[in-house]
């Protein structure tokens, strides 16, 4: 009996070594910060590890967003969903926010929210991944800073 247990574990361990072999290497997920500036609606992406995805710069474009407003523990906050569009030197990435903006005194508002790719061009086709963001917006819709983390790898 125990030699047909010994058997049929070895089988097993060659069985799950064989299907881990043919899987293939697992792609790492590269870390990525992109900063977006609202006063001349530009992007900085830096990759904060190595990988296939490399510094790039060009412009931010938000749109087709819904907006509702709703109360959480007493306080009055914003949730929109826009489409974020960066096109850079190396390709186009698209990705969908969700934000939550809370206002502050003297016309300032303050994010924080996630992000998650839907699509891409050159170097970002075929990526998948998202991450965090957080953001202040300037008194009067003036300008502002946003800071999205988060991870790319391929899809």
């Amino acid at each position: 009996m125990s030699r047909k247990l010994t058997a049929v574990a070895v089988l097993a361990a060659a069985v799950t070594l064989a299907s881990i072999a043919a899987a293939g290497p697992v792609a790492a997920k590269q870390r990525v910060a992109i900063q977006v500036t609202g006063a001349r609606d530009s992007f900085v992406l830096t990759p904060l590890t190595s990988g296939a995805v490399k510094p790039d710069t060009g412009a931010a474009a938000f749109c087709c967003w819904s907006s509702r407003h709703i109360m959480r523990d007493g306080q009055a906050i914003e949730l929109n969903d826009p489409q974020m569009t960066l096109t850079g030197k190396q390709g186009t990435l698209v990705a969908r926010n969700r934000i939550e903006w809370v206002d502050l005194p003297g016309g300032w508002a303050v994010m924080t929210g996630t992000w998650r790719v839907i699509s891409g061009t050159g170097v970002y086709a075929g990526l998948a991944g998202g991450g965090r963001g957080a953001g202040v917006q300037f008194a009067n819709n003036s300008n502002g800073k946003t800071r999205f983390e988060g991870f790319l790898s391929p899809k």
